[in-house]
């Protein structure tokens, strides 16, 4: 009866000692590539410093984004809140002046602004999905909205053009799409 007690403690203690140095060798790998992923951003910090220092632009390699990082990226509700955008800016178009021949300055700039907000969240959008040329795509968009309101204005006697919000339009629509890659470039979760 001891021997066999003997025995079956013996075989419990191996089995302790292989998960025991299982969880220490899963413990040393965590270490070592955590040690490894530090000395590479060492590494590569000094050598951004050392391309400053000769007036090199440093080149960056893009790490291949897992689906986790790719949630954290900004610009999380951007494309629902670019289409919520095109709805206000079709609408303002839409509907007429109180008395005619009348432009209000506010409501000029505020059709300007709406445009200012399509081109940041498209641009956030396009750039989450990692769509190539993000701003020019932006660009376009924004430009044919610009001019598929005004040809849908043509067609409804009641409505004139807006020469204000006609003009700031394109200016409001490149400062919201280089706003929108300003925040997703400096935005600590990308």
């Amino acid at each position: 009866m001891n021997r066999e007690l003997r025995r079956a403690q013996k075989k419990q203690d191996e089995k302790f000692d292989k998960e025991r140095q299982k969880r220490r060798d899963k413990r040393k790998a965590k270490v070592a590539t955590l040690r490894e992923r530090r000395s590479r951003r060492r590494q590569d910090a000094s050598e951004r410093a050392q391309a400053r220092k000769r007036g090199d632009e440093p080149a960056k390699e893009p790490a291949p984004a897992t689906p986790e990082a790719k949630r954290k990226r900004p610009g999380r509700f951007s494309a629902v809140l670019m289409m919520v955008t095109v709805f206000f800016i079709v609408l303002q178009s839409a509907v007429p002046l109180e008395h005619e021949g009348e432009m209000d300055v506010l409501r000029s700039l505020t059709g300007a602004g709406f445009y200012l907000l399509f081109a940041y969240f498209s641009t956030l959008w396009l750039m989450r999905r990692d769509a190539p040329k993000p701003i020019l795509m932006t660009l376009i968009s924004g430009g044919m909205l610009t001019l598929g309101v005004e040809v849908a204005r043509r067609f409804q006697p009641e409505l004139t053009t807006d020469w204000l919000m006609l003009i700031l339009a394109p200016p409001f629509l490149v400062a919201g799409a280089f706003l929108g890659r300003l925040v997703y470039l400096n935005s600590p979760a990308r």
